[in-house]
């Protein structure tokens, strides 16, 4: 069980924690692998939840497994990157904010510097990535640039597209993501309406760094 939980802070290095069933799940695909003869590792995992969880209390009581609720982690486990991933993640990070409102898809950056599509997630769940529209992800600092351009574009006049693309010399694609329009809404919506959405984007992000 402790293995098993050790698998997935190796796997998903910026979650805290995990859920118990989760880790209960992790221990039974791994003792449900075929493993080569004379292999000495764990095998089938033939106890049901009910005997797995005796065995995390008592692992909890002993100090070697850390619980708040239904999570658990190891005692020793923090969020943290390894050295490369940190590098690589701060790479891209750098290469989003060096492109200001125009932001080049995640995924192309991130296949390129040999980050995963799993750590891509973490990202924008722990708030260091802030999706806005499919393909278009800001670093948090850099969205909450764009929310002040925004506001000081609508202190001078409508807030169009246009408007937008011009000022912060973005394309229309970004400028629409930025100031909240989507083919299901008029952009008859008040301007205040775009800069609260955008808030939150932003407000959302600062909450989980």
């Amino acid at each position: 069980l402790l293995a098993a939980l050790r698998r997935l802070h190796r796997a998903r290095p910026l979650e805290p924690d995990h859920r118990v069933d989760a880790v209960l799940r992790e221990l039974r695909a791994s003792g449900n692998e075929r493993r080569p003869a004379g292999h000495r590792g764990a095998g089938r995992v033939d106890l049901d939840d009910a005997a797995l969880l005796v065995v995390v209390d008592g692992l909890v009581a002993d100090g070697r497994v850390r619980r708040s609720g239904r999570r658990v982690a190891l005692p020793e486990h923090a969020p943290r990157l390894s050295a490369q991933d940190r590098e690589r993640v701060d790479q891209l990070l750098d290469a989003l904010r060096a492109a200001g409102g125009s932001p080049p898809r995640v995924e192309t950056l991130a296949a390129r510097l040999g980050i995963t599509p799993a750590l891509i997630t973490q990202l924008r769940a722990s708030g260091e990535l802030v999706a806005v529209a499919p393909g278009i992800d800001y670093t948090p600092d850099v969205l909450e640039e764009m929310r002040r351009r925004l506001r000081e574009i609508a202190t001078d006049g409508p807030l169009t597209v246009g408007r937008v693309a011009a000022e912060l010399r973005i394309s229309r694609r970004y400028a629409e993501v930025l100031i909240g329009a989507s083919s299901d809404t008029p952009r008859s919506t008040p301007v205040a309406t775009w800069l609260k959405r955008i808030a939150a984007c932003t407000s959302s992000a600062s909450r989980t760094t």
